[in-house]
């Protein structure tokens, strides 16, 4: 029996949502694979994890620029020799031990951290196929080490940009981002009426919900009675607050975190929402238009720009430059339905399942006594 292990980490919801996405295709297209999935740092050291967590949100929540500054300045740049030795010296111990006891016939990163572990490992001998699976539309260097032999990319130009670096040494496959089958299972559902009077307005704050109450209000003010829902994820006095002031609308409905967005991408008109990896790789599958707004320098301002570039959304500087995008492309349907096609040449919604393809030709090739059982295939 296969034995795949998965590892992200909790910096980020993105990158563990990717694995459980990972998870959830391999589970079900090989029906006699195991796979064992954590995150690093909160497993083997739980301090180091809460402290680094707390730095990194309150840094996005203060501190924005830093944080940019620092992904730009780092953008062209491995991780050094020292941070390589940081990495492998506080985690290598336990590590080692638990993937041995374990004996995986392949490991997949979904996060730079524990692929700079793996591939120091297998510099220094550890012997087993390393896939990495970047969650974001752009490359940082971060993510590239020798001895991954597997890259899964969102899009063509990072699998380009990836191949010129790495100059040939490992395999570079454009499978888009993994998503939740949730999503694709909504793919042959209904779709929102493209001339209905009344269109559906969906906004999302990410985790913490940064930056999103200047711009609800702002869409609220200029509204023409369109039906408005609002995630305001894990952040509770956002939720509070949002109802305080608004929560007697009949058209705004307000949610905190919830397991129902596949649903509400696949019954909504337009998406407003900061540009995450995960959630634009999900409105992609769904072909849902965005307007991206407040991004994190870094990452995100990345993945807006391309975003912007390819046509399949618009992105915003300020509230009031949102709620006129927000009104302009409600009131027009061919300008929606125009980004709706544009998403054709880059949206990937059954990335999990070739992401679990992929990992399981290199288990296969490590350890080819395992045959794994393949159910039919849901693309």
């Amino acid at each position: 029996m296969p034995h795949i292990v998965l590892l992200s980490e909790s910096i980020g919801t993105g990158h563990e949502r990717a694995a459980c996405a990972i998870e959830e295709a391999l589970l079900s297209a090989y029906p006699n694979v195991h796979v064992t999935r954590l995150n690093l740092l909160d497993t083997f050291r739980p301090r180091t994890a809460k402290v680094t967590r707390t730095l990194y949100l309150e840094t996005l929540a203060h501190r924005p620029g830093w944080w940019g500054k620092w992904y730009e300045w780092q953008r062209e740049k491995r991780i050094n020799r020292f941070g390589r030795f940081i990495v492998y010296t506080v985690l290598r111990k336990d590590v080692i031990a638990w993937l041995r006891r374990l004996a995986p016939d392949a490991v997949v990163c979904t996060h730079p951290l524990p692929a700079c572990l793996l591939a120091e490992m297998k510099r220094k001998g550890f012997s087993i196929p390393l896939c990495t699976v970047l969650t974001d539309f752009d490359l940082h260097g971060y993510w590239t080490h020798p001895g991954i032999d597997l890259y899964c990319t969102p899009v063509q130009t990072v699998a380009e940009a990836l191949g010129e670096r790495l100059k040939g040494s490992s395999e570079v496959r454009v499978t888009g981002i993994p998503i939740a089958n949730s999503f694709v299972e909504r793919l042959s559902g209904p779709t929102p009426g493209l001339f209905a009077p009344a269109k559906r307005v969906l906004i999302m704050g990410g985790g913490l919900g940064i930056g999103l109450l200047p711009m609800v209000e702002r869409i609220i003010e200029s509204d023409g009675g369109h039906e408005i829902t609002v995630i305001s994820g894990y952040n509770r006095s956002l939720r509070r607050e949002l109802r305080n002031r608004h929560g007697n609308r009949a058209n705004l409905r307000i949610l905190g975190y919830t397991r129902q967005v596949a649903e509400l991408m696949a019954t909504s008109d337009l998406l407003v929402t900061k540009p995450g990896g995960l959630t634009i790789a999900e409105a992609l599958a769904m072909k849902l238009p965005m307007v991206l707004y407040t991004p994190i320098p870094g990452q995100e301002r990345r993945n807006g720009q391309l975003m912007s570039e390819l046509g399949v959304a618009v992105t915003v500087g300020t509230p009031e430059e949102g709620a006129e995008q927000v009104r302009d492309l409600l009131e027009n349907d061919s300008r929606r339905q125009n980004m709706r096609q544009q998403m054709e040449s880059v949206r990937r919604p059954f990335a999990a399942a070739e992401v679990a393809e992929a990992v399981m030709e290199k288990a296969l090739q490590h350890s080819p006594r395992h045959i794994p059982i393949r159910m039919a295939s849901q693309r």
